[in-house]
């Protein structure tokens, strides 16, 4: 929504998000399902460790976490403080 509003440019840190989080979370849910299952979730007779081994290493060919979560925090460190963060930050220096 916010890069069909203001352009990819400014969902820069969104789409690091999305591109960090979406794959950790899919992960998580098909290591779920392969923990239900037990043995025959690691066996060859169900899809689930060709999917977990497939999401595996989209995580890295899409790009590295870490260099998504280098993004997160440049653009963060690059917006404004909010009101709060700015009090605590006087009472710090």
């Amino acid at each position: 929504m916010i890069a069909d509003e203001r352009g990819f440019k400014d969902a820069k840190k969104y789409i690091a998000m999305i591109k960090v989080d979406a794959p950790r979370m899919a992960l998580k849910i098909i290591d779920d399902a392969m923990q239900v299952h037990g043995a025959h979730g690691v066996s060859q007779d169900s899809e689930l460790s060709g999917m977990y081994s497939h999401m595996r290493t989209l995580r890295v060919a899409d790009g590295p976490d870490i260099v998504h979560m280098n993004t997160i925090v440049k653009e963060e460190l690059k917006s404004p403080l909010n009101p709060m963060a700015a009090k605590v930050r006087k009472r710090a220096f």
